[in-house]
């Protein structure tokens, strides 16, 4: 099973990052492959994105550390954060697996964007920006 990993630094708490990564009905707000959560039964999350729909079964986390969602009837598997203190800043890895190795390079053009979009996001926040105000596609395409 193919597996991509990409890595940011961003200047920000684990705590502060973890909170924004953990709360999925806000996910759009920040991610730019998101477009929409819809709540499932079962504690399930369906998430419309720009690489098909993709529905959350099963949430692993460590408070702070780590987060990883599991999926089924999608092309990926899992998708997960690590989060590691960095001096003043947090590296954030983003973790995927998936089956069909010839989606690499969509996933690792898919997870730049990810990362670059929570960066904008956390450095909005950090700055004292209104969370409510934020608009993604203004952001990043100042980039």
């Amino acid at each position: 099973m193919p597996k991509l990993e990409r890595k940011i630094k961003i200047e920000s708490t684990p705590e502060n990052i973890y909170k924004i990564l953990i709360d999925g009905l806000n996910t759009p707000k920040w991610n730019p492959s998101v477009t929409a959560v819809t709540p499932l039964d079962d504690d399930k999350i369906q998430l419309e994105t720009d690489v098909g729909g993709i529905t959350i079964i099963k949430t692993e986390t460590d408070e702070n550390k780590s987060a990883t969602w599991y999926t089924e009837k999608s092309d990926m598997n899992s998708i997960g954060y690590i989060l590691t203190p960095r001096a003043n800043k947090t590296e954030v890895e983003i973790r995927t697996e998936f089956d069909d190795k010839k989606l690499s390079k969509l996933y690792k053009n898919t997870a730049d964007t990810i990362l670059t979009g929570l960066k904008k996001y956390v450095d909005y926040i950090e700055d004292g920006g209104d969370p409510a105000l934020y608009k993604k596609w203004e952001v990043l395409t100042t980039i």
